[in-house]
C-alpha cells in the first residue's frame, strides 16, 4: 500500500534528487516549458504549480523570499571573485557579474514575479499542462512535455 506518499524518489538519493528537481524548475521557469521522462514531469508539476501560485500572496516580499529559497538555493552574501575580476575593464566586470547572477538564479525570481505570475491572475489553477510524446529512443523511457498552459 502507498499511503502518504508525499512525493518520487525517482531512483536517486535525497541530495541528487533535489539538485535535479531544482534545476527542472529552474529550467521550466525560465523556458516554459521541459521535456523530460514522465515521473520525473509528474514531479515537476507538483513543484512548479506551488511556485506559482506564491506569486498570488499578498505579502509580495514574503512570497518572494519563499520562491528565492527554491530558485536560488543559498544566501545571497555570495562573495565576489576578485580573481575573476582581477584586471578587467569596468564593462567586462558588469557582464561577469551579471553571469553569475544568472547562474544563481537571481533573475528568475524577478522573472517569474514580472512575467509568469501576472498571466495566471485570474486562474485558479491548473497552471500547466503534461503531454505524454511516446517512448525515448534508446532506453524507451516514457516521455513528457510540461508546459505552461496559455
Amino acid at each position: 500500500m502507498t499511503h502518504k506518499i508525499d512525493h518520487r524518489k525517482l531512483g536517486l538519493p535525497s541530495d541528487q534528487r533535489m539538485a535535479l528537481l531544482t534545476n527542472l524548475q529552474r529550467q521550466f521557469i525560465r523556458h516554459g516549458y521541459t521535456r523530460t521522462t514522465l515521473g520525473r514531469a509528474k514531479e515537476l508539476q507538483r513543484l512548479v504549480e506551488k511556485l506559482i501560485t506564491l506569486t498570488k500572496m499578498e505579502d509580495g516580499l514574503e512570497a518572494r523570499r519563499r520562491a528565492r529559497k527554491v530558485l536560488v538555493g543559498h544566501s545571497a552574501s555570495s562573495p565576489i571573485p576578485t580573481k575573476r575580476l582581477a584586471g578587467k575593464t569596468a564593462g567586462e566586470k558588469v557582464q561577469i557579474l551579471q553571469q553569475m547572477s544568472l547562474i544563481n538564479g537571481e533573475d528568475l525570481v524577478k522573472h517569474l514575479f514580472d512575467e509568469v505570475g501576472p498571466r495566471f491572475k485570474d486562474r485558479k489553477g491548473g497552471y500547466t499542462r503534461l503531454t505524454k510524446i511516446g517512448p525515448r529512443r534508446g532506453d524507451g523511457a516514457p516521455e513528457a512535455v510540461l508546459e505552461l498552459v496559455d
